[in-house]
């Protein structure tokens, strides 16, 4: 397969994520809906974890059912999970970092799309070291949409001139992930077991390939 790009999602994929994300989510939840939380904190959470992957202002927007306090829920989970970037520091996945400096060595572009606003994906690539190995980026905000629409893909494929999607990978850790890779035409969807959900999932939502991280990338792709 000659590879014209592989797009990789962020928290659960690419960046370690232990709870950071759902930490954030209560913590957004507790602040702008409390007297609701007290009493639907368990379904609510079941939610998030069912959409991970997906834009986070889409999320508050189903569950809240008013756009308006969405967007605090989503500004208050955005400064949530910055001051836990910030104060606990972010680590990528074992082998992140390695998998696409052996990408940029061989050629293949690279691309990041995450259901982050701008600021947090750029705290959070801040606080690593990949350099210049990846090669374009992209939030929901900047396309309209999230995942499992393939808008993101669309734009950084645009950007970094794809001409097939077949000749894509897509790589995620969430059945969004999966599906907005698939509405895209990727010829590959790979899923990691390293995030929010599992093999069977994964598949379901239209994986081609699961490994168990993105240290197992490199001889899928055989790069």
């Amino acid at each position: 397969m000659d590879i014209q790009m592989v797009a990789f999602d962020v928290a659960g994929t690419t960046v370690q994520d232990g709870g950071l994300v759902l930490r954030a989510f209560k913590k957004a939840f507790s602040q702008i809906a409390p007297e609701q939380w007290l009493t639907k904190e368990s379904e609510w959470t079941q939610y998030a974890v069912d959409t991970m992957g997906q834009s986070k202002i889409e999320v508050f927007t189903a569950i809240l059912g008013d756009a308006s306090l969405a967007q605090k829920a989503t500004e208050a989970f955005e400064e949530a999970y910055l001051d836990i970037v910030l104060q606990e520091g972010i680590d990528e996945i074992p082998g992140a970092g390695d998998l696409l400096v052996a990408l940029r060595d061989a050629g293949v572009p690279t691309a990041l799309t995450t259901g982050f606003s701008r600021a947090t994906l750029n705290a959070i690539l801040r606080s690593l070291d990949w350099g210049e190995s990846i090669e374009e980026t992209v939030t929901p905000g900047e396309v309209g949409a999230g995942r499992p629409s393939p808008k993101m893909l669309q734009r950084v494929a645009a950007a970094l001139e794809v001409t097939d999607p077949k000749a894509c990978v897509v790589v995620g850790d969430t059945q969004s992930d999966m599906q907005a890779g698939v509405a895209f035409g990727a010829g590959r969807v790979v899923g990691v077991l390293s995030g929010t959900h599992n093999m069977d999932q994964l598949l379901a939502a239209g994986a081609t390939d699961v490994v168990n991280s993105i240290a197992d990338l490199q001889d899928l792709l055989f790069i």
